[in-house]
């Protein structure tokens, strides 16, 4: 029987600080009968190929993918998700955390989707984009909390996106092998996900944001600070322009407000819950927090805002 979600994990480097962190909170659900979680450890200089190794053997529900090389974030993913066989492919990367009721939330969304949806990115606390909550002075186990609170009190709505951020991103698998996974031409990272998102939309599809679903995003800021990071992600911006001249680097604050007109809909039509008045204010506190610096840029977009609330 072909599972509904193929998880795929990919690790690189230190194991216990990022990856085990990840595969535990996935513990939930290693057995569950309509999922399959390949675990896949992306070429490590560390001892992180032996710690993968063993993790799997204790957890047999898993299976464990050892690369003998750094294959980046395309080349690892692209190769996970051919040993896949699930409906939907669930690419997930080693510095997320998931939550209470996470995967259960997901796979209810992922059966209401409509069928020309072929790519569904959860909120998080952390992307550049409009999947991104925000809580002032707000800590990760607060932010699994509200997560867990997200999950228990669905919306079943989905929101625009003009492009997905791929720290955890359900992508249907037909779609997938149509448009050849990731491009590899990426290297180690950085925009192959934007890449992906402008090449599903040529196609066709359409992509969605879940707000029915939360993952922890810790993040890596120790890599994104580094000059090799910086160079590798001006290098991919310009391949990225290239391959699609006409791409728009919109700022985070306007996926939020592409949100923030949705719920302004849903309000004047007489849709409004409480759920949805939950996400709201988290909304607001990203679109307040991500406010222009300049005094009349500020003010401009204050009153933007206003106007949808």
């Amino acid at each position: 029987m072909q599972p509904l979600l193929s998880l795929v994990v990919l690790g690189f480097r230190n194991f216990d600080e990022t990856t085990r962190v990840c595969l535990d909170s996935l513990l939930p659900w290693l057995d569950d009968p309509e999922l399959e979680i390949l675990v896949i450890d992306n070429g490590s200089p560390d001892d992180s190929a032996q710690k993968t190794t063993d993790w799997c053997a204790t957890h047999p529900q898993a299976r464990c993918l050892l690369s003998e090389s750094n294959r980046g974030f395309a080349g690892g993913m692209n190769w996970g998700a051919e040993k896949a066989s699930g409906q939907w492919l669930l690419l997930i990367n080693n510095d997320t955390i998931f939550p209470a009721q996470a995967i259960d939330a997901l796979k209810r969304v992922l059966s209401e989707a409509p069928s020309d949806v072929a790519m569904l990115g959860p909120v998080t606390n952390a992307a550049g984009n409009g999947q991104r909550l925000w809580k002032p002075d707000t800590a990760h186990a607060q932010w699994l909390e509200i997560g867990k609170w997200l999950h228990w009190h669905p919306t079943h709505q989905l929101m625009p996106a003009y492009r997905c951020d791929f720290f955890c991103i359900a992508i249907r698998r037909d779609a997938w092998q149509e448009l050849g996974g990731l491009d590899p031409s990426f290297g180690l990272g950085y925009y192959e996900d934007f890449d992906f998102s402008l090449r599903l939309a040529k196609a066709g599809y359409r992509q969605l944001i879940t707000e029915d679903v939360f993952v922890l995003h810790v993040g890596s800021a120790t890599f994104k600070a580094s000059p090799a990071a910086k160079a590798l992600m001006k290098r991919n911006k310009k391949l990225l322009q290239s391959k699609h001249p006409d791409a728009r680097f919109e700022h985070t604050r306007l996926g939020n407000l592409a949100v923030l007109r949705v719920y302004h809909d849903l309000k004047a039509a007489g849709q409004w819950t409480d759920a949805l008045e939950g996400r709201l204010q988290l909304r607001i506190g990203a679109l307040e927090g991500d406010a222009p610096r300049s005094i009349l840029k500020n003010w401009l977009w204050k009153k933007k805002i206003a106007q949808y609330l």
